[in-house]
C-alpha cells in the first residue's frame, strides 16, 4: 500500500503516534531501562518503514523506492536530518554532563541513525535535482 494524499499520510502519522503512546504504556518506557531501549528500536524502524510506503509527487507508485531516499524533496530531508542531529547532539551533551543512562545513548544512537538517513536523503535529492532529464 502506498500513501500519496496529504490526508493519508496525516492519517498514518496519528496511527503511529497512537501507537507509539500504546508501546510508551505498555513497555513502562518512562520507568524501564528495557522498555525504553525496545521503543527507541520501534520508533526508529518505524520511521524508516513509514518512509517506505510515503510518495511524493513524480514518483512510481508500484516501484520500491530506494533505501536512501527518506522524502521526496531534499529540503525536507534536511530539515529532518538536522534537527534528528541537533537532539542527537544535545542528548550526547546531557548524557556526558552525567544524565546518560543505557537507554539514553540507545536514543541518540536511534536520532544519529535517522539524522543520517534523511541527510544522504537531502544530499542525493540535490545531486539528481542537478541531473538533466
Amino acid at each position: 500500500m502506498r500513501f500519496t494524499t496529504p490526508q493519508q499520510k496525516a492519517i498514518v502519522i496519528a496511527v503511529l503516534i497512537a501507537v507509539d503512546l500504546a508501546l510508551i504504556s505498555l513497555f513502562d518506557a518512562l520507568h524501564s531501562e528495557i522498555g525504553s531501549i525496545a521503543l527507541t528500536v520501534l520508533q526508529t524502524a518505524g520511521w524508516y518503514l513509514v518512509t517506505r510506503v510515503f510518495r511524493g509527487p513524480g514518483e512510481p507508485l508500484q516501484a520500491a523506492r530506494p533505501w536512501w531516499r527518506m522524502t521526496n524533496r531534499p529540503l525536507l530531508s534536511a530539515v529532518f536530518g538536522a534537527l534528528y542531529g541537533v537532539s542527537a547532539v544535545a542528548n550526547a551533551i546531557f548524557s556526558f554532563a552525567g544524565y546518560g543512562s543505557l537507554s539514553g545513548w540507545v536514543s541518540i544512537l536511534g536520532q544519529a541513525v535517522l539524522a543520517a538517513l534523511f541527510l544522504t536523503s537531502a544530499s542525493r535529492l540535490r545531486a539528481l535535482a542537478r541531473v538533466p532529464a
